[in-house]
């Protein structure tokens, strides 16, 4: 077993779940030594960090603890850059890094945050740099970076875009480890729209159903599918189907988890009133309440789902609770709230276990 330190995103809690989850699916046994909000530090065996960080939505970094910089660069260069990320406030160890180099024959710079007042390197600023993680006192050797491009070319560069109704390639990650689905099982996205959540999960080795009963959606999600396999090397296998989600156990028989976030009302520039919300909440209790009936029916595992928390321009919070509509054969852990910095509207995370 070795220690190593995952650097947590702007969701501890959530990254923290969605990290433990992926570790269950993925039957590594591990003890945690540290957790923060910042980091967790876990005993784990040999890891592959970079698929591993790749599979994660909520990691930005992966370090193993070091005792020492011996053997820290294992390049062929003899110049390289290397940055110290001190997220404590512990002194640094700029210094002992800089006489390592030195002795090692290695023309050495430093990479600084151009953040300013910050002692740590962003993901996209640590991505060609050898860097160290300082962290109480412990030195982690960084060995695998979070990489937002990534992202950015799988979600721009698809055929088919759809900005205001479409799920973060983020999000769609954060759900699909949270469901516990293991490679070759069956996800199903009764919401699919163009694709998001399905795209993710056959990049993960999982096999898909899409349901949307807009045949715009449908053939959007066929043609991004289509690119995404000229892309990558995707073996596992999607169905896509044009039906009401509330009819998923007509058109389905059994798959082993959902993962889905389905209407949750119209796109609001502003808050809402109060007035407003409530009215909103009284269409979508119907579409929820059928939409788990359906589900339940014909899910062995976990249901992943997401319900809206809405802000009125009173400041108050109106949330959907959906707990009612969970039968006896399932249970439902406390939702986890998803925030981001723009939304008028805030989301809540719902992990339903089937017993």
């Amino acid at each position: 077993m070795k220690s190593y330190i995952f650097i947590l995103g702007r969701d501890p809690e959530l990254s923290r779940k969605e990290l433990f989850a992926y570790l269950k699916t993925q039957k590594l046994n591990y003890s945690v030594q540290d957790s923060s909000d910042i980091a967790l530090i876990l005993q784990l065996p040999s890891i592959n960090a970079n698929n591993l960080i790749k599979d994660l939505a909520g990691i930005q970094k992966i370090g193993i603890e070091i005792d020492s910089f011996d053997n820290l660069y294992e390049g062929t260069k003899n110049k390289v850059r290397f940055a110290i990320s001190n997220y404590t406030n512990d002194k640094s160890m700029v210094d002992e890094l800089k006489n390592y180099f030195k002795k090692e024959g290695i023309k050495a710079t430093i990479k600084k945050s151009h953040h300013e007042d910050q002692e740590y390197l962003t993901p996209s600023e640590a991505s060609s740099v050898v860097e160290v993680i300082q962290y109480k006192n412990k030195l982690f050797k960084s060995l695998a970076i979070f990489n937002p491009k990534e992202y950015k070319i799988r979600d721009l560069q698809r055929p088919v875009q759809r900005p205001l109704h479409t799920i973060s390639i983020r999000l769609a990650k954060f759900l699909i480890n949270l469901s516990e689905v293991k490679k070759n099982e069956t996800l199903l996205d009764p919401f699919c729209g163009i694709g998001t959540i399905l795209q993710e999960s056959l990049l993960m080795n999982i096999n898909v159903i899409g349901l949307d009963k807009e045949k715009f959606c449908i053939e959007a999600s066929k043609k991004n599918i289509a690119w995404l396999k000229s892309r990558y090397n995707i073996q596992n296998s999607y169905n896509l189907i044009q039906s009401d989600s509330r009819n998923s156990d007509k058109k389905i028989s059994s798959v082993d988890v959902v993962v889905t976030e389905p209407y949750m009302g119209p796109f609001m520039k502003s808050f809402p009133t109060e007035i407003e919300i409530k009215k909103i909440l009284s269409e979508l209790v119907p579409l929820y309440r059928e939409l788990l009936i359906s589900l339940q029916k014909i899910t062995k595992k976990n249901i992943v789902v997401i319900t809206p928390l809405f802000r009125a321009k009173s400041k108050r919070h109106f949330k959907l609770n959906i707990a009612p509509f969970i039968n006896s054969h399932f249970q439902a852990d406390s939702p986890i709230l998803y925030t981001t910095p723009t939304s008028k509207m805030h989301r809540e995370i719902w992990i339903i276990r089937r017993k």
